[in-house]
């Protein structure tokens, strides 16, 4: 017995009839009949019976018809998983988010690959830009979002997204709490919680040359590792803080958000890319990068680099 057999049974028993179904299989009647008795030798037991009024299945037919169903089925799911792994379609696929990425770009990815590469199992975690570039370097990640650096880093390459939103977030009675936007000028004499340097070289380097673009030079007294860590050090009126429009989803007590602009009343921005290792761009990390570009240049978030 082998696919073939079964496949014609179960045309045949779909059809009942016989014309039909060699049409179907792409043959003719009497080698499907022939093919039909073998089947029914080999199982020691008749599965359709042939009278004056059609063809219908015996009970033993009937039986069969359900596993023989269930083998061709599992054959073309094993050819479907064999064929994905062979093209890379199917794996772990390791991906790492500076937090802003995770709340604001993962979302918006995340359901278009999946829906492609449905096989793809995703391991997601988050971290500061310099911690990602290490794990990248290393082959410990195969893709990232993060802030990229002022300069080049060797064995990586960046793909440039859109610049992304920043925002001001202020302790609950601080005086611009109930404004809608702040000039970043204005911000001279408050003391500032930014992304320490050391984890996040990219963008407290942003933040500085805006700064001290706008005529100031900025008084840091707080340092933390990332945007989130920022927001319990502002809810206790250490400072305000400029951080991602991301951050906006994250209510916390006694902290306000305010639009930032520049002298001129645009938005500040920051640059996000996507990170890949340059020399180890498997088949899954380009569907990824590619998925990823496709979805956020419809949804606005994103130009080629």
């Amino acid at each position: 017995m082998d696919f073939r057999q079964l496949k014609q049974f179960v045309v045949l028993a779909t059809e009942l009839n016989y014309r039909r179904a060699a049409e179907r299989l792409n043959m003719t009647q009497p080698p499907l009949s022939i093919a039909i008795k073998r089947l029914e030798a080999e199982i020691g037991a008749p599965l359709f019976e042939r009278d004056r009024l059609g063809v219908r299945l015996t009970a033993a037919g009937g039986a069969f018809l359900g596993e023989a169903t269930r083998l061709l089925d599992g054959a073309q799911s094993a050819l479907e998983v064999t064929r994905d792994a062979a093209q890379g379609r199917i794996g772990t696929l390791r991906v790492c988010a500076v937090p802003s990425a995770a709340l604001r770009l993962l979302p918006l990815i995340l359901p278009e690959f999946t829906h492609q590469f449905p096989h793809i199992r995703l391991r997601l975690t988050s971290g500061s830009t310099v911690s990602i570039l290490g794990e990248l370097q290393r082959g410990e990640l195969d893709a990232a979002f993060l802030v990229p650096p002022a300069s080049r880093v060797p064995g990586i390459d960046m793909i440039a997204l859109n610049r992304q939103r920043l925002i001001l977030a202020v302790p609950g009675m601080h005086p611009a709490a109930g404004r809608k936007a702040v000039a970043l000028s204005d911000l001279g004499d408050d003391t500032l919680v930014t992304l320490a340097h050391s984890d996040s070289p990219g963008f407290a380097g942003e933040i500085v040359a805006a700064c001290r673009q706008a005529g100031f030079h900025p008084k840091v007294m707080q340092e933390s590792s990332h945007a989130l860590i920022s927001l319990p050090l502002i809810a206790a009126g250490l400072g305000v803080a400029i951080v991602p429009e991301a951050m906006r989803q994250i209510a916390i007590d006694n902290v306000a958000y305010v639009d930032l602009v520049d002298a001129s009343g645009a938005p500040l921005t920051y640059p996000m890319a996507l990170a890949v290792h340059a020399h180890r761009m498997n088949p899954a990390v380009r569907w990824f990068t590619d998925t990823a570009r496709e979805v956020l240049a419809v949804q606005g978030d994103a130009r080629p680099a």
